[in-house]
């Protein structure tokens, strides 16, 4: 858990200056983490966990970009195999 809490996440440091800002960077993270773990979970029912990591799911998500045009927002430069992946693991992307 320290191990993603460090490196995937990237909070091993806070850089916060005053208490509210603290616990606001904390509860972002561990709604983060819980998060990671959700993806761990979606990973071993679909039996996917073997061909890719939860980090790895994260990088797509990283990659994804949305527009809006005339109003209505659509999804850009997000591949048929990570769309497949999402429609297995069950995840909208909205």
């Amino acid at each position: 858990m320290i191990d993603v809490f460090k490196n995937v996440i990237g909070a091993d440091k806070s850089y916060m200056q005053d208490e509210d800002a603290l616990e606001g960077w904390m509860f972002i993270n561990y709604i983060a983490m819980h998060w990671y773990y959700k993806l761990i979970l979606k990973l071993k029912e679909n039996k996917l966990n073997s061909k890719f990591s939860p980090k790895d799911i994260i990088l797509f998500l990283k990659d994804m970009k949305k527009i809006k045009i005339n109003g209505k927002w659509l999804n850009v430069e997000i591949t048929k195999k990570n769309t497949e992946l999402f429609n297995k693991l069950n995840l909208h992307i909205t």
